[in-house]
């Protein structure tokens, strides 16, 4: 890209490309942490995972700070694949593809239950009748794009890349999909979180995941 836009102005545009590249890298590095924090808190607050007590903690400003620490310390041991140009480029084509697979599956659960009349949208922002054919749309997209994403072509991969590079979106979606329905059918977590809902007080208020 910095070839492509220093082509199109000029070389006095190096820098000042590089600029917005840092400051656009920063701004999704705070979006991705901030995202996986409330994930994680929402799943530790149902007690679903290891080290729930711990990534469910929140500040003062009922900020989940157990779950910031968790995203920061998974991240950071990503790392050392830095070191690796092959290992950076499949962490990036596989981060590409966890990034769209939350939405899909989201979309999916939500056209469900509005098919199912089992869940009514309370939110500010209303769609009215509308709402379910945006719905479906939201899942034929992000369902587009899930599979643009993990289909291995090795035109899109730099020459010369290995096999595990061009194939990292699939292989990395369906290792995490494999570990979490083994995790799901060893723990059985979904019992456990059914069985808190039942006991929890009517009334009794979770602290909210701010950031």
């Amino acid at each position: 890209m910095t070839t492509a836009v220093t082509h199109a102005f000029g070389g006095w545009a190096d820098k000042p490309f590089v600029v917005v590249v840092l400051i656009s890298f920063t701004a999704c590095l705070m979006a991705s942490q901030g995202g996986a924090a409330r994930g994680l808190y929402s799943l530790a607050r149902d007690d679903v995972f290891p080290f729930s007590r711990q990534v469910r903690k929140v500040n003062r400003h009922k900020a989940p700070i157990g779950g910031l620490v968790a995203a920061t310390v998974v991240s950071c041991a990503a790392l050392p694949l830095g070191l690796s140009t092959s290992a950076m480029g499949s962490l990036i084509t596989f981060g590409s593809a966890a990034t769209f697979v939350p939405f899909f599956l989201l979309c999916a659960v939500a056209l469900v239950a509005r098919l199912r009349r089992s869940w009514t949208p309370s939110g500010a922002v209303r769609y009215g009748r509308l709402g379910t054919p945006l719905n479906a749309l939201a899942v034929l997209w992000t369902g587009l794009e899930v599979v643009n994403i993990c289909w291995p072509r090795s035109i899109l991969s730099p020459a010369g890349a290995p096999w595990y590079q061009i194939w990292a979106a699939l292989l990395g979606v369906g290792t995490v999909t494999l570990a979490g329905l083994g995790y799901l059918l060893v723990r059985r977590p979904h019992l456990r979180m059914r069985s808190a809902d039942q006991d929890r007080p009517i009334g009794d208020e979770l602290a909210p995941a701010v950031i």
